[in-house]
């Protein structure tokens, strides 16, 4: 019987965190005249509190998943123009997922800590209203998963 060391155990742990941590939807906004800049800050590390820039992320932790709520039709299409009114009609629905999804996934029960992961969800939808109003075409919304 070959024995595993400590230090291999504790590789293979941190591996395995690391790739769990790295799986999870990843969704993007992109609009007429995004510049390389723009793009580049939609680069965040995976973060959950980045939806100003145009991007929202849940990692595979279970369901429920609030970006299934707000963007369904990029989960069949990957690549999809959705208007920032229906955005706006579906944010209420997002927000009570998004907000069980911390307390029943998470565990988490601090307002504030939640707050941050909602206030990202109207942060992106506020930006698809902008970028629609500056380009007048809606942003297409790309899912990653």
């Amino acid at each position: 019987m070959e024995s595993v060391s400590r230090s291999e155990r504790e590789r293979s742990s941190l591996s395995a965190l690391i790739i769990n941590h790295r799986m999870g939807i990843d969704i993007y906004a992109e609009w007429d005249g995004m510049s390389d800049a723009e793009k580049h800050q939609q680069s965040c590390g995976f973060s959950v509190v980045h939806g100003y820039v145009g991007y929202l992320r849940e990692a595979y932790h279970g369901e429920p998943y609030a970006t299934k709520v707000l963007v369904p039709e990029a989960f069949e299409e990957l690549r999809v123009p959705i208007h920032a009114a229906t955005l706006r009609d579906r944010l209420p629905a997002a927000l009570v997922v998004a907000e069980a999804r911390e307390h029943q996934v998470y565990g988490v029960t601090s307002p504030a800590q939640i707050e941050r992961v909602l206030k990202s969800y109207r942060d992106f939808v506020g930006l698809c209203e902008r970028k629609e109003r500056e380009t007048g075409e809606p942003c297409l919304i790309i899912a990653s998963y």
